[in-house]
């Protein structure tokens, strides 16, 4: 018996299996361009103090500005998050928060802004807002009332 010869099966092409491969490399650089660590964008240690964190941010400001780059179409990108991890890492409060929880934890507190008691338990306890037996507060509930 001779070896039998398959035709009509199509086999893929290389362009069909680099062209996956590409579109994955593309989406992992555009998630890692999102969350860069501040620290290396500045060119500082995680250890650095405030003060060779703001000469860093002033030689790359020098160098980066889009005034300087004219032909760079990315520069004006490139120096807003410059600015940005300068403005977090060199605010005390900021930072420790980036530390902790990275550019996620930064982005709550622009959306929450302000402290609030029950904010703190607002994504733990919401399981009981529709129980009638117990009763949960928000800051509405005390807009109303004077202070004695």
């Amino acid at each position: 018996m001779g070896h039998r010869v398959v035709t009509g099966v199509q086999q893929p092409r290389p362009i069909q299996l680099i062209l996956p491969l590409v579109l994955l490399v593309i989406l992992l650089a555009a998630v890692w361009a999102e969350s860069q660590d501040y620290y290396k964008l500045l060119g500082v240690s995680r250890e650095a103090m405030t003060r060779e964190i703001r000469q860093a941010f002033k030689k790359l400001a020098l160098t980066m500005h889009p005034d300087k780059t004219p032909g760079d179409p990315s520069a004006h990108e490139k120096f807003l998050q410059v600015n940005r991890a300068y403005e977090v890492l060199k605010d005390e409060d900021l930072r420790k928060k980036y530390d902790k929880y990275g550019e996620k934890g930064l982005d709550e507190q622009q959306q929450g802004g302000r402290y609030e008691s029950w904010n703190y338990y607002r994504y733990d306890f919401g399981i009981y807002d529709d129980d009638d037996e117990i009763i949960t507060l928000d800051s509405g509930d005390f807009g109303d009332y004077p202070l004695d």
